[in-house]
């Protein structure tokens, strides 16, 4: 037991410095390759630090744990929304751009709503089982399809609503000296890997400790996978918030939810089917409630930076989380 919270501290530690690294090299290849500080966020912070989610996955589905697999990715999305977003958003600087309100928001809200439906079908079709199967998995990947050929197509055409982010960007680059390409590639792959291997030490120890504790493996998942996992984004973010880069971090929790659901998930079912619990319907619910509180607060208030309130309203949403999955 004392072995295994030594090595969850130097994970977390590991973590932390990998992060760093990972950040500083998005933002010197944003700034050199004229890229929006959000679309570095999606793709190489967002996709990057859940590759800890999709190995916890895979390894979770090749061993038949689909229960752990499922539980993972609700407890980490939700850490990701409400716990992320909260602390973030709680400063009062967390840029909401157009790219969020039109694009990610609504992909948001209908992963959260695709868990749902696809894993209810004793309710929604009267049938005597609730699984994610591989015909679930293939239309999961078919929406990350579809997410990333219109985030590339954005870029590529110039789309009106990044313009903002590419003018900003364009300052940033005359006011400042130019990076070297290799140090800044170097950067990025060194902070992947130290968060993958990180988030792993994570994943391993926490579970031990749970597990010498006592707790199912659905709680596990809920309550220390998911969130264990999801420490590369805590750590990402508030590293981008210190350096007043909000704008990759609402990219970071959007690009990691959807890698989660529409990618880690699809494959997943893929490989094998995952058996819905009827006690997750807690989870899903809590994630679409949150999906919603963030499509309603970005579309219809008119704030260039989260509210407080909306912040407050997350970590709230994640205190009933933690009750209703320990009651």
């Amino acid at each position: 037991m004392l072995i295994q919270s030594g090595i969850l501290v130097f994970a977390i530690l590991l973590a932390v410095f990998a992060a760093k690294f990972l950040v500083a090299g998005a933002i010197s290849i944003a700034r050199e390759f004229d890229i929006p500080q959000f679309i570095i966020g999606a793709f190489i912070i967002g996709f990057g630090t859940s590759l800890p989610e999709f190995a916890v996955n895979l390894e979770a589905a090749l061993q038949g744990n689909t229960e752990l697999a499922i539980a993972n990715i609700l407890g980490s999305n939700l850490f990701n929304t409400c716990i992320v977003l909260g602390i973030v958003g709680l400063s009062g600087i967390l840029v909401v751009n157009d790219d969020a309100r039109i694009k990610d928001v609504p992909f948001h809200m209908i992963a959260a709503l695709m868990i749902a439906v696809c894993g209810n079908q004793f309710y929604l079709d009267h049938i005597n089982y609730h699984q994610l199967m591989l015909s679930h998995g293939i239309i999961f990947l078919s929406f990350f399809s579809i997410y990333i050929y219109y985030t590339l197509l954005e870029v590529k055409q110039g789309a009106t609503h990044k313009k903002p982010l590419h003018a900003r960007h364009d300052i940033a680059i005359n006011q400042r000296t130019l990076p070297n390409s290799f140090s800044s590639i170097a950067k990025v792959v060194a902070g992947l890997i130290g968060l993958v291997i990180g988030g792993e030490l994570i994943v391993s120890s926490a579970e031990h400790i749970a597990i010498t504790l006592g707790l199912s493996n659905r709680l596990i998942g809920l309550l220390i996978v998911g969130p264990g996992t999801s420490m590369p984004e805590l750590i990402a973010s508030l590293i981008a918030l210190k350096q007043r880069n909000t704008a990759l971090v609402l990219g970071n929790v959007m690009g990691s939810n959807l890698f989660n659901i529409f990618f880690t998930l699809g494959i997943t079912a893929t490989i094998l089917p995952i058996p819905f619990d009827f006690s997750l319907n807690q989870a899903v619910l809590l994630n679409f409630i949150s999906a919603v509180l963030l499509a309603v607060t970005f579309w219809f208030v008119s704030r260039k930076n989260m509210s407080k309130s909306t912040a407050v309203l997350l970590l709230m949403i994640y205190g009933v989380y933690i009750f209703v999955s320990i009651i």
